[in-house]
């Protein structure tokens, strides 16, 4: 199959470059049979998933930072669900509490004390 740039003509290309469509994502699709409107006008799922943060760093739209996930040894996560458990929080509420405490006494002290309630 030619390459995209002999597929997609100039015009074509700018719009897709404008829509932030990958050149592999563009030639990908037309292989799949899309059509070129289709190809450069449709976003691609990582930069519809993308979501601008405003100042503070959480999604505007959600109020809520990026999803984050973490694991810890077996043998830790008893006594993590029973600390959990006994400050009376909710598992996100208990591990923001620790991480805003934590920065609290790190280098990023001003960042903690914006986020505080």
């Amino acid at each position: 199959m030619p390459k995209v740039g002999k597929l997609v003509p100039p015009e074509k290309m700018t719009i897709a470059n404008k829509n932030r469509i990958p050149k592999t994502t563009l030639y990908n699709r037309i292989r799949a049979g899309w059509d070129i409107e289709r190809a450069i006008s449709e976003p691609s799922k990582k930069t519809k998933d993308k979501k601008k943060r405003n100042k503070e760093g959480t999604f505007a739209d959600t109020g809520k930072g990026r999803p984050r996930g973490f694991t810890v040894k077996e043998e830790w996560d008893k006594a993590l669900d029973q600390a959990i458990a006994d400050s009376g929080l909710t598992q996100s509420e208990w591990v923001e509490k620790t991480i805003i405490d934590k920065l609290k006494r790190s280098k990023y002290k001003k960042l903690a004390n914006n986020h505080s309630e």
